[in-house]
């Protein structure tokens, strides 16, 4: 029966492992490079769900907590699994939901061992620990030992749909990972090794090399649903340093001025196409900008936009981030292209402002500032939420009620305004207004009213009218974000499952 099943109905190894682990059938070869090394049992890659977790579309999977998963690839913040019973059904869940690997733990020094790895079809295969492959001279090998950095450089201009690179993985000491951008999303495939020191990604294909394993699938990239285009391009080096200077950009026109400063088109180095925010060098808060530099670049998120350099020595202080090939939200909606939206389309776009926001919850940063015109738009309505950051590199009285050309009235929670008192939850109360400005199509929250007024209107309870447009599930979610104690307001973590709800019942 085991042999019949493990012939014929390979691909739910997983379960067959489970049920008839491999150490009570066989004895693993292990391959040794010293005499009396320490042997190690092969593990299939299986872990246990944390928590219960609830999917929010269709590429998700709902798990419960004390679950076990096999393990496909990983995804980022997410990881690719497959139920072990029922229908075992296939998805992504969190990766902050489940336990650690069930690797074993990394042999001494000078031994080599024996694990079980999952492949992309979720074969758990052995691999052993041998000479590292030299990498260095190709164009496609970056010496990053984290996703999220690869990520970031795969994310960041002049990068683009099917830039990859091969890394060193960050998960098993001496394996690599081959990390590949597919539009504006990043899929990681580990790359393992055979008995034979053999490497592949695919159970059944291996080669010789890293070098012929790349080739092979820019040719048959189907395989991974990954276009392999280019290499990554490493001319713009963010490792290094992210202070550059004045002289490496040029501004190219004037789009737009904001609570924050002017906003820029500009070119970099005569080749990349950027957006440039200008301030002034009293407006920095320079005791903490190392340090939230150093934040702030390792924040990275598809609806976020990317920052990629900084020039503070001399005036005017530059911030340069990607740049949206339509603009800011606001002016979308008033444009031509926002006449023709529909209902699913305005869900679409606050459901990717709220997984942006949820992102940022998690990594504990405060926008200050959430509005239509700090969200930007490229192609196929893909949006990236701007600015999230500069509160963290200006100065606390850049933001102080004195100061109200700083403060946008319309858009901040009554805490905020009466007693300066920033948070997440006052982050909702802006997206509350973010909703609203989707569904009137860019139009001004209160509009009649003096910014006095607005004041005065929301402490008393005044909450803007339910858009024409607006369905009501969709405008009680915007009171919710209204509510006048910030603890009775939502998360966005919470706003992202209401959400998913709602878009499930639109598309």
């Amino acid at each position: 029966m085991e042999d019949f099943c493990r012939t014929y109905l390979g691909f739910m190894v997983c379960l067959w492992d489970k049920i008839w682990p491999p150490e009570t059938i066989r004895e693993p070869s292990v391959p040794t490079i010293a005499h009396n090394a320490p042997s190690m049992t092969p593990s299939v890659d299986i872990v246990t769900v944390l928590y219960d977790f609830e999917a929010r579309d269709q590429q998700e999977l709902s798990v419960q907590a004390g679950e076990e998963l096999c393990i496909i690839r990983d995804e980022g913040d997410y990881i690719m699994a497959r139920k072990l019973t029922g229908n075992m059904e296939m998805g992504l869940v969190p990766s902050n939901y489940i336990s650690s690997l069930s690797f074993n733990p990394d042999p001494p020094n000078g031994t080599s061992a024996s694990h079980s790895m999952t492949d992309i079809t979720g074969q758990p295969n052995n691999y052993c620990f041998g000479s590292i492959p030299s990498l260095s001279n190709e164009a496609w090998y970056v010496d990053v030992s984290n996703r999220l950095e690869a990520e970031r450089m795969l994310l960041s201009p002049p990068n683009a749909h099917g830039s990859y690179l091969v890394r060193p993985s960050d998960t098993i000491p001496g394996l690599f990972s081959l990390s590949v951008r597919n539009e504006n999303k990043v899929t990681h495939f580990r790359i393992n090794v055979n008995s034979k020191s053999e490497y592949y990604l695919q159970n059944g294909r291996s080669f010789k090399t890293i070098q012929e394993l790349v080739v092979f699938h820019k040719t048959n990239w189907k395989l991974l649903k990954s276009p392999l285009l280019q290499p990554c391009i490493l001319e713009i080096d963010l490792t290094q340093t992210w202070e550059r200077s004045h002289s490496e950009f040029e501004l190219v026109k004037k789009l737009g001025q904001g609570f924050f400063g002017e906003v820029y088109e500009g070119v970099w180095n005569d080749t990349v196409k950027v957006a440039i925010k200008t301030f002034r060098q009293d407006d920095l808060n320079r005791s903490d900008f190392e340090k939230e530099i150093h934040a702030l670049k390792n924040i990275c998120h598809r609806n976020l936009i990317q920052l990629l350099a900084v020039c503070t020595i001399g005036e005017p202080v530059y911030i340069v981030t990607e740049l949206m090939v339509k603009g800011n939200l606001n002016e979308y909606l008033k444009g031509p292209e926002g006449k023709r939206l529909k209902n699913a389309d305005f869900v679409q776009m606050i459901c990717q402002v709220a997984d942006g926001m949820e992102y940022l919850e998690k990594k504990q940063v405060v926008h200050r500032d959430l509005a239509t015109r700090n969200v930007l738009v490229g192609e196929n309505l893909i949006c990236k939420i701007a600015d999230f950051g500069l509160a963290r590199l200006l100065k606390d009285d850049y933001y102080s009620p004195e100061n109200n050309r700083s403060i946008p009235i319309r858009w901040t929670a009554p805490e905020a305004l009466m007693y300066c008192k920033y948070s997440t939850k006052s982050d909702v109360w802006s997206f509350g207004i973010v909703m609203f400005e989707v569904y009137t199509l860019g139009d001004m929250p209160y509009k009649g009213l003096n910014n006095r007024d607005v004041v005065t209107k929301v402490t008393q309870g005044h909450r803007l009218p339910q858009p024409p447009v607006c369905t009501m599930d969709i405008y009680n979610l915007m009171l919710l974000c209204w509510e006048e104690k910030p603890e009775n307001r939502p998360s966005f973590q919470e706003l992202v499952e209401k959400l998913t709800v709602i878009q499930r019942t639109v598309q």
